[in-house]
């Protein structure tokens, strides 16, 4: 795919999609390492679409954001996956949008939230640079859709197995054979990332105080395992 569009792409390590975006044709800065405000050039920095693949604390990404706005007069976009997106948005000016590339996808398929035409054009150029597909939503509320429904599902495969109800093997298998799932909830889990699930549904239990987002203690115990 060629694009006369610039993309500068913040991330760290704990990104699904970091090694993804660093090999990428963008501008690309591990935020571990260093940030692009630090560069005294910055400021004359050029680009369509500044893009924040940071997994880190809310109120360090309030923090991060917040900079990225003063810095940039460019539209920002922010992987808001375990998140709440729509807090983000009306706090900071210069947010025009959101991902949910956090959470991988088996059909590689990612929801997308653009305030306007331009983002989203930013937005449709980048998905097809590092092959993926986007599906715009009309809100990104808490953790969009995918990650919120997928996180409870897992999460419930882990209450069952603190009531002793069946296996993580069999569980998955039930779920792939029983309801045709890609991959059962345990599986699921390894590939997304114990502490992605974690975040998203404290984030939620915080947000709508709602009991079915309480996470389950074996949950719990893998994230802070590892």
């Amino acid at each position: 795919m060629t694009t006369n569009k610039k993309f500068l792409v913040l991330a760290t390590k704990n990104h699904p999609f970091y090694h993804k975006l660093k090999e990428s044709d963008v501008i690309f800065y591990d935020l571990e390492s260093h940030a692009p405000f630090e560069e005294k050039w910055s400021h004359y920095m050029e680009c369509d679409l500044v893009l924040d693949f940071t997994v880190i604390e809310p109120e360090k990404k309030f923090e991060l954001l917040k900079h990225l706005n003063i810095q940039f007069d460019f539209p920002i976009v922010s992987d808001l996956s375990t998140y709440w997106g729509e807090l983000f948005l009306e706090k900071i000016s210069g947010l025009r949008g959101a991902i949910s590339l956090n959470f991988p996808s088996p059909t590689n398929c990612y929801e997308y939230y653009a305030i306007d035409e331009r983002t989203n054009s930013g937005l449709t150029d980048f998905f097809e640079l590092i092959g993926c597909e986007g599906l715009r939503v009309a809100c990104p509320g808490v953790g969009f859709t995918y990650p919120r429904v997928i996180s409870m599902i897992i999460n419930e495969a882990y209450f069952s197995l603190e009531d002793q109800l069946a296996r993580p093997k069999d569980i998955d298998t039930a779920m792939k054979f029983g309801v045709n799932y890609p991959m059962g909830p345990f599986e699921w889990a390894q590939k997304i990332g114990h502490k992605n699930i974690l975040r998203l549904l404290e984030e939620l239990y915080k947000v709508t105080g709602d009991p079915r987002y309480r996470p389950s203690q074996k949950l719990r115990l893998e994230a802070n395992l590892i």
